[in-house]
């Protein structure tokens, strides 16, 4: 069973090795950040970041995401800024339960959407492509009608949230 809960303080050092290793498998590159910047700007300062503990209580995952505003449409939502489960638990519903996480609490501050930049690998951009709207550059959004139900699947266990997983037309919807 997988818990997804905002980041404390004391997350950061196994942040910052989740961001080195996120880094590596993304872009071949190191992390050019700390566990203090971590501390200081991601409990809300300028970013909002979750985690994904295992039934062990280990962090196998993250998300770091921040308000943002669609002056197309007129409404707030939310910007997921990156995005990373350890490579021994993907497949298991980590990805989604931190995307669920992050929909409901821009949810629940009156934002409308969750929109992100998927790195262009085959197995995220499938993921991808099964609920949210995918732009040129692999900028993915979740809105409408398919945004409340992504909202509606934080705290589920993994294989509910997969089975009620909401078509991508629900986007379109209001």
């Amino acid at each position: 069973m997988i818990t997804v809960r905002p980041a404390l303080p004391a997350d950061a050092s196994e942040l910052a090795t989740l961001l080195e290793a996120f880094m590596q498998d993304a872009f071949r590159s190191r992390w050019h950040g700390t566990a203090d910047a971590l501390r200081r700007d991601g409990s809300g300062a300028h970013f909002e970041t979750s985690v994904a503990l295992a039934s062990s209580g280990t962090i196998v995952g993250f998300v770091a995401w921040e308000g943002s505003y669609d002056l197309h449409h007129c409404v707030s939502g939310g910007h997921v800024i990156d995005l990373y489960v350890r490579p021994s638990h993907r497949g298991q519903g980590v990805a989604l339960a931190l995307v669920a996480d992050v929909a409901a609490r821009v949810r629940e501050r009156g934002g409308h959407y969750v929109r992100g930049q998927a790195i262009p690998a085959p197995a995220v951009q499938r993921m991808y492509e099964r609920v949210a709207v995918l732009f040129p550059g692999a900028e993915a959004n979740v809105g409408g009608r398919a945004f409340h139900a992504i909202a509606d699947l934080a705290g589920l266990p993994a294989r509910e949230a997969a089975r009620r997983l909401p078509p991508k037309a629900w986007n379109y919807e209001g």
